[in-house]
């Protein structure tokens, strides 16, 4: 439909969503590094306690995550349909519920996993996003081409596609989600330093293998690039 200053206005649906975009390279490299020195610590913990399944079962689908929110950073696979990602972090979500309802001994232990399964449902929900199947979203969510050719369209509109994609409104409801999450992954970051430094006070004796015993502060910098993450969609 044309416009009045002659060029041509899109027919953008009400509430459509372009995938998660991080137009700062610097914060790319920042979330990048944080997963990145999670994945390393999780993949020495699963080597040098090989012996134990259940632990290595949680240890990959914590590696599993964290390289899929790596890849989000990058827009890498941004193409494949994210029905099958959104399935599989659910199940992973349905695994930790499980573990958390087998623990009996320690609270925390079972609050840890409690919040182990919300981060992996948070995962789903992420992909449902990307995804634009949300109650109030559009069944369409164009990828970051149908961006570009929007923004060249535009007449007398001199935006890049990774900011024309920002422009896009999510419901506000999808909108609310995403501060909540955001907000509550901040907090977490900050509580898992606490934790660790706290565990260290009352028990200084070391750890058996030293960077297992930095699993803590991994979670720390996992929560903090996932609040990183969601403050992309907002």
């Amino acid at each position: 439909m044309p416009s009045a200053s002659g060029g041509i206005t899109p027919n953008i649906p009400t509430g459509a969503m372009f995938h998660i975009v991080i137009g700062d390279l610097a914060l790319r490299w920042i979330v990048s590094i944080l997963f990145g020195a999670s994945i390393a610590t999780y993949i020495y913990i699963l080597v040098v306690q090989h012996d134990r399944r259940a632990s290595t079962v949680n240890h990959l689908l914590h590696v599993t995550m964290l390289a899929a929110m790596i890849l989000m950073a990058w827009r890498i696979g941004m193409e494949i349909p994210t029905f099958g990602p959104i399935i599989f972090f659910l199940l992973a979500a349905i695994w930790f519920l499980r573990v958390a309802g087998q623990v009996s001994s320690a609270t925390r232990d079972r609050v840890t996993n409690y919040y182990y399964a919300l981060m992996m449902a948070t995962m789903a929900w992420m992909y449902a996003v990307m995804n634009g199947s949300l109650p109030s979203q559009t069944s369409h969510s164009p990828d970051h081409s149908l961006a570009g050719s929007l923004a060249m369209n535009m007449s007398g509109m001199d935006m890049p596609a990774h900011e024309m994609s920002r422009t896009l409104p999510a419901p506000g409801w999808i909108t609310s989600v995403n501060w909540m999450v955001t907000l509550g992954f901040a907090v977490v970051a900050l509580y898992w330093p606490c934790r660790y430094f706290a565990a260290r006070r009352m028990s200084p004796r070391p750890h058996p293998f030293p960077l297992a015993g930095l699993e803590p502060l991994c979670q720390a910098f996992t929560a903090a690039g996932t609040a990183l993450m969601f403050g992309a969609l907002l």
